[in-house]
């Protein structure tokens, strides 16, 4: 059975969020809506398109790594061991995390029970694009 690397995943989706959240916080702020703290749909527009750009845009120049996967020295691989196309990346983010704005955050949970049913410790948006989560150099 292969390390699922749940803990570095954990923690990169942690940074990945935050950051993203940093960014639409500052958006927001810069244009001004004069809303405060209220809820602001700005802000969750800004976060959701910030985000997806981090799933695709990164890791299309980035052999299909995302930021929180540079950030814990993991890597993505296609099921047959090649770097993921582009197809498999748009599914990986738009499959992966589409169901997770729909669901208000929910489908974060179902993917967690994903990955830790999954003997690879492959969640959602693994099994869906074929592709599995490794460490970047394994020791």
């Amino acid at each position: 059975m292969e390390k699922r690397h749940l803990f570095q995943r954990f923690i990169g989706a942690g940074l990945e969020l935050l950051t993203t959240g940093a960014l639409a916080v500052f958006y927001t702020e810069m244009q001004n809506t004069g809303r405060g703290f209220e809820p602001n749909l700005l802000f969750w527009k800004t976060f959701i398109i910030i985000h997806m750009a981090f799933l695709i845009v990164v890791p299309l120049f980035a052999n299909g790594r995302t930021l929180a996967m540079l950030l814990t020295n993991l890597t993505v691989t296609s099921n047959s061991g090649k770097k993921p196309n582009c197809i498999q990346i748009l599914i990986r983010a738009l499959v992966g995390f589409g169901p997770v704005v729909l669901t208000g955050g929910f489908w974060y949970i179902v993917s967690l029970i994903t990955s830790l049913m999954d003997s690879k410790g492959r969640g959602w948006g693994e099994i869906v694009s074929y592709t599995t989560i490794k460490q970047r150099n394994p020791r």
